[in-house]
């Protein structure tokens, strides 16, 4: 059985590329590359509640599964506590990037979400926002929306927003750090491969961010792998380290990496 090694923590309580690829024949490894440590989550559920968030935000952007994970948890808890309040948040628009992502949200019981598979990236998510008719009529200094993001972020979206007059507060609900494990973890996935699946096993890369070891482990290696690249900001990194990826997934979901991989194959 081939096999894909995913280079990223796996999503709770359910990942869609784990499940797309196992119907689809492959066996499955994750290597986690970042160790993503919740905030106070008393802290988020107070903020949750302020008058600021629940009355003066429009509407909140989330991009991240962990961010997702985080606010998750912090519902559950507000649902047993403050019940009104949870409502009141899960009809807020939401803004996310991606079909996966969107689907938890959609799964947790958010109803209002925007972007999903029509946002591929930041850059469009940003122009989504940018022209919702829910700030019609507003003026700037009403327009109140709230970031949910982890510590370390790109600036593609914030930029874009203040920009063009928003009142952008973002809200950090988690931060990342490296492990020390990385490439003995990739390591011995690998050495998992059958000798005669290697040539249709996959080394899948879903974002620069914490690659920096196996990168180079691939750079000095004799073994040739294929390599899988969600979006194109992960293909131009991998390409100025001399790593070029055999497939490109147009989009950030699981059935776009798969039929390019089948394409390939």
């Amino acid at each position: 059985m081939p096999k894909a090694i995913l280079l990223k923590n796996k999503t709770a309580p359910k990942d869609p590329y784990l499940e797309n690829f196992v119907s689809s024949g492959y066996s499955t490894d994750f290597v986690p590359l970042l160790d993503h440590i919740h905030m106070e989550k008393s802290e988020i559920i107070a903020f949750l509640k302020t008058d600021y968030f629940l009355h003066k935000t429009l509407a909140f952007i989330i991009t991240s599964q962990r961010a997702v994970e985080m606010l998750n948890e912090c519902m559950q808890i507000l649902k047993r506590t403050d019940p009104e309040i949870t409502q009141i948040i899960y009809n807020k628009p939401v803004y996310t990037v991606g079909p996966a992502t969107y689907r938890i949200l959609a799964d947790a019981g958010f109803v209002d979400l925007r972007g999903g598979d029509k946002a591929g990236n930041g850059s469009i998510l940003a122009q989504i926002i940018l022209n919702d008719d829910i700030y019609t009529g507003i003026e700037d200094s009403d327009k109140h929306i709230t970031f949910f993001t982890g510590e370390t972020r790109r600036d593609i979206i914030p930029k874009c927003l203040l920009s063009n007059n928003f009142q952008l507060y973002e809200k950090i609900v988690y931060k990342t750090l490296p492990r020390d494990d990385i490439v003995t973890r990739f390591k011995s996935a690998i050495d998992n491969i059958d000798q005669s699946q290697r040539s249709s096993s996959w080394v899948v890369f879903f974002s620069p961010q914490g690659t920096e070891d196996i990168v180079t482990y691939l750079q000095h290696t004799k073994d040739q792998f294929n390599i899988a690249s969600i979006g194109p900001t992960t293909e131009k990194y991998l390409l100025s380290k001399n790593l070029k990826p055999k497939v490109v997934a147009p989009k950030p979901e699981p059935i776009s990496l798969l039929l390019s991989i089948q394409k390939v194959h």
